[in-house]
């Protein structure tokens, strides 16, 4: 009876190996847009990765969007966060009827036309400058999916976690002094993720 259960956790392990090993020792660089959401959201991201996986996860956050995606072109950025509204206008297309059509419309064109790969959003928020409502979300360079294949199931954690009402808790949090840093862990250990 031990030597089959013994048989059965062994296969179990082999079919189902812990996250962590896919990822220790490995480097993953995050880059975002030099915004409130920006580093809330990369931060989040960073910590989630970092405490989930033991990568070690390196951030830098550029001026604008032009800038952010020379860094994907040049290789120097395996992640990104991105939000519809920005993306439409990096797409130079049209919103779609509601803010989960425009989500789906730029996953699709994101894949295709610039193979990066939008996972499900942090969540939707309130735009600035009449961008409207947008979703924020983790996109990802497909070499990443293929050298990190367990690296959805850990950010997917994160989807959906960020509402309006959230968001301007965190922000007040940053804007009175505290380090981004700070806010994101102390909001994921709330929710009990790291």
């Amino acid at each position: 009876m031990i030597k089959k259960l013994y048989i059965v956790c062994i296969a179990l392990l082999l079919m189902f190996p812990p996250l962590a090993d896919a990822c220790v020792g490995k480097v993953l660089r995050i880059g975002a847009v030099s915004s409130v959401d920006g580093t809330l959201l990369s931060e989040m991201l960073a910590i989630m990765i970092n405490e989930r996986t033991g990568s070690t996860v390196n951030i830098k956050y550029y001026a604008t969007s032009a800038e952010l995606y020379e860094a994907v072109r040049s290789q120097q950025i395996d992640i990104l966060v991105e939000n519809t509204a920005r993306a439409l206008h990096i797409l130079n297309k049209p919103a779609g009827s509601s803010p989960a059509k425009t989500y789906e419309a730029v996953k699709a064109s994101y894949e295709n036309e610039k193979g990066l790969i939008w996972l499900k959003p942090f969540g939707l928020l309130n735009g600035s400058e009449g961008e409207g409502r947008s979703y924020a979300a983790p996109v990802l360079k497909v070499e990443v999916l293929t050298n990190f294949p367990a690296l959805p199931r850990v950010i997917d954690k994160l989807a959906n976690i960020i509402t309006d009402e959230i968001y301007a808790r965190l922000t007040k949090s940053m804007d009175s002094g505290e380090k981004p840093t700070s806010v994101a862990r102390a909001f994921l250990k709330s929710k009990k993720l790291i």
